[in-house]
Protein backbone atom coordinates (compact mmCIF):
# COMPACT_ATOMS: atom_id res chain seq x y z
CA UNK A 1 0.00 0.00 0.00
CA UNK A 2 2.81 2.40 0.87
CA UNK A 3 4.62 1.59 -2.39
CA UNK A 4 1.54 2.54 -4.43
CA UNK A 5 1.00 5.66 -2.32
CA UNK A 6 4.56 6.89 -2.74
CA UNK A 7 4.44 6.04 -6.44
CA UNK A 8 1.52 8.43 -6.87
CA UNK A 9 3.14 11.05 -4.64
CA UNK A 10 6.25 10.90 -6.84
CA UNK A 11 4.05 12.09 -9.72
CA UNK A 12 1.96 14.54 -7.68
CA UNK A 13 3.77 15.94 -4.63
CA UNK A 14 0.63 17.80 -3.49
CA UNK A 15 -1.38 14.57 -3.12
CA UNK A 16 -1.99 13.27 0.40
CA UNK A 17 -4.20 10.46 1.61
CA UNK A 18 -5.04 8.66 4.81
CA UNK A 19 -3.84 5.05 4.88
CA UNK A 20 -5.67 2.68 7.21
CA UNK A 21 -4.89 -0.92 8.09
CA UNK A 22 -6.84 -3.50 10.04
CA UNK A 23 -4.99 -6.82 10.04
CA UNK A 24 -6.38 -9.92 11.74
CA UNK A 25 -4.01 -11.01 14.51
CA UNK A 26 -3.75 -14.66 13.44
CA UNK A 27 -4.41 -15.87 9.92
CA UNK A 28 -4.19 -19.46 8.76
CA UNK A 29 -1.41 -20.26 6.33
CA UNK A 30 -2.48 -20.37 2.68
CA UNK A 31 -0.79 -21.64 -0.44
CA UNK A 32 -0.09 -18.74 -2.75
CA UNK A 33 2.55 -17.36 -5.06
CA UNK A 34 3.56 -14.32 -3.04
CA UNK A 35 4.87 -12.37 -6.06
CA UNK A 36 1.57 -12.84 -7.89
CA UNK A 37 -0.58 -11.88 -4.92
CA UNK A 38 1.72 -8.91 -4.28
CA UNK A 39 1.24 -7.82 -7.89
CA UNK A 40 -2.55 -8.01 -7.49
CA UNK A 41 -2.46 -6.00 -4.28
CA UNK A 42 -0.19 -3.37 -5.81
CA UNK A 43 -2.63 -3.03 -8.71
CA UNK A 44 -5.63 -2.72 -6.38
CA UNK A 45 -3.86 -0.11 -4.26
CA UNK A 46 -2.74 1.84 -7.35
CA UNK A 47 -6.33 1.91 -8.62
CA UNK A 48 -7.62 2.94 -5.19
CA UNK A 49 -5.18 5.84 -4.91
CA UNK A 50 -6.01 6.91 -8.47
CA UNK A 51 -9.72 6.91 -7.58
CA UNK A 52 -9.29 9.04 -4.46
CA UNK A 53 -6.94 11.41 -6.28
CA UNK A 54 -9.54 11.94 -9.02
CA UNK A 55 -12.26 12.62 -6.46
CA UNK A 56 -9.97 15.06 -4.62
CA UNK A 57 -9.53 16.98 -7.88
CA UNK A 58 -13.33 17.26 -8.17
CA UNK A 59 -14.11 17.88 -4.46
CA UNK A 60 -11.13 19.65 -2.92
CA UNK A 61 -12.91 21.12 0.13
CA UNK A 62 -13.56 18.84 3.08
CA UNK A 63 -12.85 15.56 1.29
CA UNK A 64 -10.18 13.36 2.88
CA UNK A 65 -8.84 10.72 0.44
CA UNK A 66 -8.68 7.40 2.30
CA UNK A 67 -7.45 3.95 1.26
CA UNK A 68 -7.62 0.99 3.60
CA UNK A 69 -6.70 -2.67 3.68
CA UNK A 70 -8.00 -5.29 6.07
CA UNK A 71 -7.59 -9.02 6.48
CA UNK A 72 -9.66 -11.68 8.16
CA UNK A 73 -9.77 -15.44 8.39
CA UNK A 74 -12.62 -17.18 6.60
CA UNK A 75 -14.44 -20.26 7.80
CA UNK A 76 -12.95 -23.25 6.06
CA UNK A 77 -9.38 -21.99 6.14
CA UNK A 78 -9.31 -19.15 3.66
CA UNK A 79 -8.21 -15.56 4.03
CA UNK A 80 -9.97 -12.41 2.88
CA UNK A 81 -8.02 -9.31 1.93
CA UNK A 82 -10.21 -6.25 1.45
CA UNK A 83 -8.97 -3.08 -0.22
CA UNK A 84 -11.27 -0.07 0.14
CA UNK A 85 -11.24 3.55 -0.92
CA UNK A 86 -13.60 6.48 -0.64
CA UNK A 87 -13.30 7.54 -4.27
CA UNK A 88 -16.29 8.46 -6.44
CA UNK A 89 -17.44 4.86 -7.02
CA UNK A 90 -17.77 2.90 -10.25
CA UNK A 91 -20.73 3.47 -12.62
CA UNK A 92 -22.87 0.46 -13.58
CA UNK A 93 -21.74 0.54 -17.23
CA UNK A 94 -18.11 0.25 -16.14
CA UNK A 95 -18.79 -2.51 -13.58
CA UNK A 96 -19.86 -4.86 -16.37
CA UNK A 97 -16.48 -4.54 -18.12
CA UNK A 98 -14.06 -3.95 -15.23
CA UNK A 99 -12.30 -7.34 -15.42
CA UNK A 100 -12.14 -7.53 -19.24
CA UNK A 101 -8.71 -7.35 -20.89
CA UNK A 102 -7.74 -3.92 -22.25
CA UNK A 103 -10.71 -2.13 -20.64
CA UNK A 104 -9.65 1.06 -18.88
CA UNK A 105 -11.32 4.20 -17.63
CA UNK A 106 -8.05 6.11 -17.48
CA UNK A 107 -7.04 8.67 -20.12
CA UNK A 108 -4.86 7.53 -23.01
CA UNK A 109 -1.33 6.83 -21.83
CA UNK A 110 -2.28 6.40 -18.16
CA UNK A 111 -3.61 2.85 -18.12
CA UNK A 112 -3.16 -0.34 -20.11
CA UNK A 113 -6.42 -1.99 -19.16
CA UNK A 114 -4.55 -5.12 -18.11
CA UNK A 115 -4.33 -4.53 -14.37
CA UNK A 116 -7.70 -5.80 -13.21
CA UNK A 117 -7.89 -8.41 -15.97
CA UNK A 118 -4.55 -9.91 -14.92
CA UNK A 119 -5.48 -9.56 -11.26
CA UNK A 120 -8.67 -11.49 -11.94
CA UNK A 121 -6.77 -14.26 -13.72
CA UNK A 122 -4.15 -14.49 -10.97
CA UNK A 123 -6.70 -14.77 -8.16
CA UNK A 124 -9.45 -16.78 -9.90
CA UNK A 125 -7.51 -19.05 -12.23
CA UNK A 126 -4.12 -19.16 -10.53
CA UNK A 127 -5.19 -19.37 -6.89
CA UNK A 128 -8.80 -20.64 -7.01
CA UNK A 129 -9.89 -17.55 -5.12
CA UNK A 130 -12.49 -14.88 -5.68
CA UNK A 131 -12.13 -11.24 -6.66
CA UNK A 132 -15.23 -9.18 -6.03
CA UNK A 133 -16.18 -5.60 -6.68
CA UNK A 134 -18.46 -3.60 -4.41
CA UNK A 135 -19.19 0.07 -5.04
CA UNK A 136 -21.34 2.89 -3.73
Amino acid sequence: MRLAYHGLRAKDKSFNATLQTDFAPALPPIEAVSQDVGRVLLNLFTNAFYAVQQRKLQQPDGYVPTVSVSTRALRGGGVQVRVRDNGAGIPEAVRQKIFQPFFTTKPTGEGTGLGLSLSYDIIIKGHNGTLQLETK
